[in-house]
C-alpha cells in the first residue's frame, strides 16, 4: 500500500517498483489529532509526510503576522519534500484539521536509500530539473499587471487619462495659442463692439476654469499611474524573489544528490 502512494508522488514516480518497496519500507506511521500542528514555519526540517487519511492544512504569516492559508491536504497528498531534500528551515507551518494518519520518511534514511540507488538519483535529479522548467513557465505566465489594471479601470479613470493625455499632446497647445491669438486679434480689432473686449475677462474666466479642470484630471491620472508603477514594483520584487529562492534550493539539492552520487562512485572505486 505504501509502495503504491510513493508511486503518486512525482519525486518518486520514475522509481522502479522494487526501489519503490524498498523505500516504503522505511516509511513511519504517525497519527495526529485534530487542531494539533505537525511543524512550524522556520524550524528545521528533515521529514517527509504523505497523508493516508486526515486532512492537512498548510499556512504561512503574512506581514502583518496573519495566518494565511496556502494549501488544503487531503488523502495521497504529501508535504515537507524540501526540508526531505536539503534539510532546509520549514517554508510554511502544516496542522491538521482533522485526526490525520502520516506516512513519514526521515532524511537521513533517504539519504541512506539514494546511497544505494546511484541511478535513483539520478531520476530525482531529473524530476527536479522538470519542477525547475515548471517553475520558469509559471514565470512566463505572470499576468500583465497592466492588463489586470485596465480590466478594474471605470468609465471616470479612463475618461481622466483620456483628458490628461490629451492635454499633455503638442496638437493642444498649438490649438490653445491658435484659439487665444484669434480671439485676441478678434476683441482688438472690433474694440468695444467685440464679444469680449479687453482686457478679455470671458477669456480669462474661462482658461482659469479650464486650469483647474486639467489639474484636476491630471492629478487622478498621475494617481493612477502612481499606483501602477507601485503594483508592477511589487510584482517585480515579489516574482524576483521567488525565482532566485527557487532556483536557488533546485541548485542546492542537486549539488547534494550530485555529492552523493561521488561518494558512491569513490566507495565502488575503493
Amino acid at each position: 500500500m505504501s509502495s503504491e502512494i510513493l508511486a503518486n508522488i512525482p519525486l518518486f514516480r520514475d522509481l522502479t517498483q522494487e526501489q519503490r518497496e524498498e523505500l516504503s519500507r522505511s516509511l513511519h506511521h504517525e497519527n495526529v489529532e485534530s487542531g494539533q500542528p505537525i511543524f512550524w514555519v522556520g524550524d528545521l526540517g528533515a521529514t517527509f509526510y504523505v497523508i493516508e487519511r486526515g486532512k492537512i492544512v498548510l499556512s504561512c504569516p503574512d506581514d502583518s503576522g496573519q495566518d494565511i492559508t496556502l494549501a488544503e491536504l487531503g488523502p495521497g497528498h504529501f508535504f515537507g519534500e524540501l526540508s526531505l531534500l536539503d534539510g532546509g528551515r520549514r517554508t510554511a507551518t502544516a496542522r491538521a484539521s482533522a485526526d490525520t494518519h502520516l506516512l513519514s520518511l526521515d532524511r537521513a534514511e533517504f539519504n541512506q536509500f539514494l546511497l544505494k540507488h546511484p541511478v535513483a538519483t539520478l531520476q530525482i535529479i531529473a524530476e527536479l530539473g522538470r519542477r525547475q522548467r515548471d517553475m520558469v513557465d509559471k514565470l512566463r505566465g505572470v499576468i500583465n499587471v497592466n492588463q489586470v489594471i485596465k480590466e478594474h479601470t471605470t468609465s471616470w479613470t479612463r475618461a481622466s487619462d483620456a483628458i490628461a493625455k490629451v492635454s499633455a499632446s503638442r496638437g493642444f497647445v498649438v490649438l490653445h495659442l491658435t484659439v487665444v491669438v484669434l480671439w485676441v486679434g478678434l476683441n482688438l480689432i472690433l474694440g468695444r463692439n467685440g464679444p469680449d473686449p479687453y482686457p478679455f475677462p470671458f477669456m480669462a474666466m474661462f482658461a482659469s476654469l479650464e486650469a483647474i479642470f486639467l489639474s484636476i484630471f491630471v492629478l487622478i491620472s498621475q494617481n493612477r499611474q502612481s499606483d501602477k508603477d507601485r503594483i508592477r514594483a511589487d510584482l517585480d520584487y515579489q516574482v524576483n524573489v521567488k525565482a532566485h529562492v527557487e532556483v536557488m534550493e533546485l541548485h542546492h539539492k542537486i549539488d547534494e544528490l550530485k555529492k552523493l552520487v561521488e561518494q558512491e562512485r569513490e566507495k565502488d572505486t575503493v
